[in-house]
């Protein structure tokens, strides 16, 4: 392990965040910028000859399509409820609900919200859905993109129906009950956390005040319930069922506090403007996002037809094994990241997308020349997040075939005493690269066994803390923030969205590394 070439790996992803959060380059031209690098480094000192790097690059591009495909789905469906006023009227409807305050609305459909989805459906559904809801709403885009990156992060790792958590199954011999709790531990922190820096990123310390009554009664259900389900029910429904008691909570205890009770004479006002400006329901304005929940909770809860729907069409590209002049060999694959078609979760999003265009045709809501308009936003939204996610994918991609990416785990594994607080991070990084959690896991689930052997600490307590900073890491990957743009209408701004989530991340991670190590060294010292 060399000092020099461990930081000269950082470069690239330093370039990156530098030329987006400080100098304000659009996510794509940092991109390229973070790719070309990658691509010197690897050639230069990783023995990265040319058919590794065009095959890294290849299967990066290839790689880009699963998360394009989401980021179409989604701004067509919000383009779709948008094109017939929907959005108005949910927008009245929430305000009626809340009485006008801003923070439930954003601990409701910024943090309870993403986390219920997030338990069926990932892969940055939440945040697809999530976001333009929050535009809808009033909230500024870029705002509203943090708030649901930062929102669904807890409830990454036993979300999707617990598929990142079962690769830290599949990838060890160790008991699944001992390593779920451990990792719900973590994330239930973490959820509150997520509460804190929603409310903090709105208004400062002056919204943390006043949030706190809301931000503990729907956080600690969630947290409480994630740890609850997770040991005692299955992992794999943990997410979903921590992510629904807290929109039970926060949609209908909450509102009813006395600190959070508005006026009457404010919320006679607010109830009759929305009663006189609504052109229909609430029902008929939300159909795309019922739609969409129910399609995605038929498919992926009903194992079967999940299984016989995956099992018609899957497409993906051979690529043979590949090895370094180093000798860092990738094998063989016969399909890389194959795309079930109908339950890809772009599948399901444009399913929705096209029955709510049919239910308000039905209606007589859809606008003259819909369609060609519902065209031209979607091309001039879609530039901005399509070049980003590409370029981030291929930088990506390079540097985990060439081996930098383990390089730079590598070097944080070698901190002796102090890597628990180190161990979230390798996972951050894995999901930084990838965008993926559950990639993350596939990528460092064995270095951090491997480590914690070396150490002689628990390996439940370390996985726990790979696992849950690849969780977190999701709210400050590249990829996953051009997604929060894309659908809200913001593509180029992707560094903006770094910076606001970039401190949550980075105390969030820290935290759950000083409790790993308090676990290990100070509480629990010989823990297994």
């Amino acid at each position: 392990m060399s000092v020099w070439l461990w930081f000269l790996c950082l470069v690239p992803i330093l370039a990156v965040l530098i030329l987006m959060m400080v100098f304000r380059w659009s996510g794509g031209r940092s991109g390229i910028v973070g790719w070309v690098l990658t691509l010197i480094v690897a050639y230069t000192w990783f023995g990265g000859h040319l058919h590794i790097l065009s095959a890294g690059t290849l299967k990066g591009l290839w790689a880009t399509v699963w998360v394009l495909y989401i980021i179409w789905g989604a701004m067509t469906v919000y383009n779709v409820v948008d094109l017939v006023g929907g959005f108005k009227v949910i927008s009245d409807t929430f305000t009626r609900l809340t009485g006008g305050n801003k923070i439930l609305q954003l601990l409701v459909l910024g943090w309870a919200f993403p986390g219920f989805v997030q338990g069926v459906c990932g892969y940055g559904a939440p945040v697809a859905v999530a976001a333009p809801l929050l535009v809808g709403l009033g909230f500024d885009p870029i705002f509203a993109a943090a708030t649901a990156l930062i929102g669904h992060s807890w409830a990454v790792t036993f979300g999707s129906l617990g598929s990142s958590f079962s690769i830290l199954e599949r990838l060890t011999t160790l008991d699944p009950g001992r390593l779920a709790l451990f990792a719900a531990f973590f994330l239930g922190i973490a959820c509150i956390l997520c509460g804190y820096s929603i409310a903090h990123m709105y208004g400062g310390w002056k919204c943390i005040r006043e949030g706190t009554p809301a931000i503990l009664l729907i956080g600690v259900t969630m947290g409480a319930v994630l740890n609850l389900v997770a040991n005692f029910v299955a992992p794999y429904v943990a997410s979903f069922v921590a992510g629904a008691a807290g929109l039970i909570v926060g949609g209908l205890v909450v509102p009813k506090l006395p600190m959070y009770r508005p006026k009457v004479a404010d919320y006679t006002t607010v109830e009759i403007a929305a009663a006189t400006t609504e052109p229909y329901s609430f029902n008929v304005a939300f159909f795309a996002y019922y739609a969409l929940i129910i399609i995605v909770f038929t498919v992926y809860l009903i194992r079967p037809l999940k299984a016989y729907l995956a099992g018609l069409i899957n497409i993906g590209f051979p690529f043979p094994e590949t090895t370094t002049l180093l000798g860092f060999t990738n094998k063989a694959v016969k399909k890389y990241q194959s795309i079930a078609v109908f339950t890809a979760p772009g599948t399901l999003i444009f399913t929705a997308a096209f029955l709510s265009y049919l239910f308000y045709k039905a209606r007589g809501l859809w606008p003259e020349k819909g369609g060609q308009m519902l065209l031209n936003r979607i091309i001039k939204q879609a530039m901005g997040a399509t070049m980003t996610v590409t370029t981030m994918t291929m930088m990506g991609v390079v540097m985990m075939e060439v081996g930098i990416t383990r390089y730079l785990a590598e070097g944080l594994a070698n901190t002796g005493k102090l890597y628990p607080i180190f161990s979230p991070w390798i996972g951050v990084l894995g999901a930084f690269m990838t965008g993926s959690n559950t990639n993350s896991n596939v990528l460092f689930t064995g270095l951090q066994w491997d480590v914690a052997k070396l150490l002689m600490i628990s390996p439940f307590v370390i996985l726990g803390l790979q696992t849950s900073g690849g969780a977190i890491g999701n709210m400050f990957c590249p990829m996953n923030v051009a997604l929060g743009t894309g659908v809200t209408g913001q593509g180029g701004r992707e560094g903006e969205c770094l910076r606001r989530t970039a401190l949550y991340n980075a105390i969030l991670t820290f935290v759950v590394g000083i409790l790993g190590w308090l676990i290990l060294y100070v509480f629990f010292p010989g823990i297994e």
